[in-house]
């Protein structure tokens, strides 16, 4: 095993779980929000600076989408497509 010294300045956990019944995050577009945060750094050359992944479940599924965004430990719920724009200013920009 071979340990790989890399820090990002924010890496951004989007939940895409999806249920086949209830409520998720993938019944709320977040497959869109996890695009559209990805495409803003691979558009910008931020790639070695922020890193966007898809998980699933982060236990909210009621009120999602969520988003948890390290290393701030900062929870989001109920996100939406136009939240992204605010993300990214926050978020994904140097």
């Amino acid at each position: 095993m071979e340990q790989i010294n890399k820090k990002y300045k924010h890496h951004i956990f989007v939940c895409i779980n999806e249920r086949d019944s209830g409520d998720c995050c993938a019944k709320r577009n977040s497959t869109e929000i996890l695009r559209i945060l990805r495409e803003h750094i691979n558009n910008n050359g931020l790639v070695h600076e922020f890193n966007v992944t898809k998980t699933k479940c982060l236990g909210h599924c009621a009120e999602g989408p969520t988003i948890v965004i390290y290393p701030e430990g900062v929870f989001f719920k109920k996100v939406c497509v136009d939240d992204t724009k605010k993300i990214i200013d926050e978020f994904l920009t140097l």
